[in-house]
Formats: structure tokens, sequence, C-alpha cells
């Protein structure tokens, strides 16, 4: 579950919790562009590199690495998917282990992207963003409180695994199918819980009278500075500085 706390943002005063959101998006589009065309182990290690110093400079170094740690079952998966099949049709054992590589490092590349866009980036600033961007309040509203429900449901799953494990019951034993079984009294409670929470702020909501009034008006109004210009053209020219790497490996 702690792979879900790349969505789970903190409030902070540093350069990059800042940067406007809409000057993060960028950043977000042109790397994840990068790590979804790149397929050799260079270019894409080194697109990982290049996320290094935006974790320092947030400050969500410690948050970054539970994110990594907790997407380590799904990294490992994805390499014996990848390299299994391709070592048995090819009969190449180092392409295999290279190619599988080169997948889990993009799978990497694409959770620390993310985490770091959403690790540094206010859900109010980015649903004001999103409605200045002309995308509809509904839209923005819902995708903000989907965002925000995805770390407390791990939270919760959490909390009911271990409430289940102190009443005896073991997740880890037996085969594959054990485990999923095992799974259900913790999927059943979870369930629950989510309708449970989301009638609540449905409740919530209508109490407030949303929709009453289609013309909204907003409290602050977000401005791209210097700073965020200057952001852009970094990320920009990182890019660009990575794209003309992979054509000359």
């Amino acid at each position: 579950m702690k792979v879900f706390r790349a969505f789970e943002y903190r409030r902070g005063t540093t350069i990059l919790h800042r940067v406007d959101p809409r000057s993060k998006l960028v950043y977000l589009i042109l790397f994840t562009v990068l790590t979804v065309y790149f397929t050799r182990l260079l270019a894409l290690l080194l697109v990982f590199l290049s996320f290094l110093p935006m974790v320092y400079i947030g400050k969500i170094s410690a948050r970054w690495k539970q994110s990594l740690r907790g997407s380590l079952f799904f990294i490992v998966f994805i390499f014996i998917f990848n390299f299994i099949p391709t070592a048995y049709l090819s009969g190449n054992i180092y392409g295999a282990a290279i190619s599988a590589i080169a997948m889990s490092l993009r799978f990497l590349n694409l959770i620390s992207v993310f985490s770091i866009f959403f690790l540094t980036t206010s859900p109010e600033d980015l649903t004001q963003s999103m409605v200045q961007l002309k995308i509809p309040y509904d839209y923005a509203l819902t995708f903000n409180m989907a965002m925000r429900f995805v770390p407390t449901l791990s939270r919760e799953a959490q909390y009911i695994m271990d409430a289940q494990r102190s009443r005896g019951l073991e997740m880890e034993k037996g085969n594959f199918i054990s485990r999923i079984r095992n799974y259900i009294p913790v999927l059943i409670p979870l369930i629950i819980s989510s309708f449970r929470r989301a009638e609540l702020v449905a409740d919530a909501m209508e109490s407030r009278a949303f929709g009453a009034s289609k013309k909204r008006t907003s409290l602050y109004i977000l401005k791209m500075g210097r700073r965020d210009l200057l952001f852009i053209t970094v990320a920009l020219a990182s890019s660009l500085a990575l794209f003309a790497v992979n054509l000359f490996l």
C-alpha cells in the first residue's frame, strides 16, 4: 500500500511546491512521453537520474522512496513477465534480461514522475488550475476527490489488514489461490467503508448546495510568473537534451 503514498500531498515551502501546477503539468507530460517513447536501458536510466534533483529540491525523498519500495512487487512482476517469454522465444538470456530491466525501469520512472507531481502539488491549486484551463469544475472536482481518496483508501486498507492480523488471519500463508482468498476479509469491510465514505461526501456536497449556481467565483486566481516560465524552459531543455542523447546511444 506504500505505493499509493505517491498521491498524498503534504504542505511544503520549497521552490517546487510554489511552482504553478500548470508548469508542473508540462513537466509531467514531457517526461511521461519520454519514458514511454524510450526503449533503451541507458536512456531510461538517464531519465530516472534526472528525477533526483527534483526530489532533492522538493524535499520529498523519504516519501518518494516509500512509494518506490511499495511498488517493488509490481517491478518484480513486470521483470518476470517480460524476461521469461523473451528468453524462451529468443534464446538470448542476456538480451531478455536487459529488455526486462528496461521495462521495469520504465514503470519506475512513471511512478517517480507522478510522485514528484502529486507530492508537491496542492489539490486545491490543481483543481483551480484545471478550472483556469477551461476544464469543467465538476470534472476538476471529481479528479481532485479521486486523488485524495486513493491515499485515504490505502490507509484504511492497512488498518483493516492490521486488525485482521491481530485476530489471527495469516494473509501470506498458503499457495497463490489461498492468499487471494485470505484477502476477502479485507476487501469486504473496505468496500463497505468506501460506500459509507462516498455517501458522507454526497451528503456534505448536498448540504452545501453543490451545483445550485452555475456561475462560480474563486477566492484566488493562479498566475504564472517568471519562476514558472523558467521551470518550463528548464523542463523543455532537459527533455530535448535527453531526446538528443537517446538518438546517439
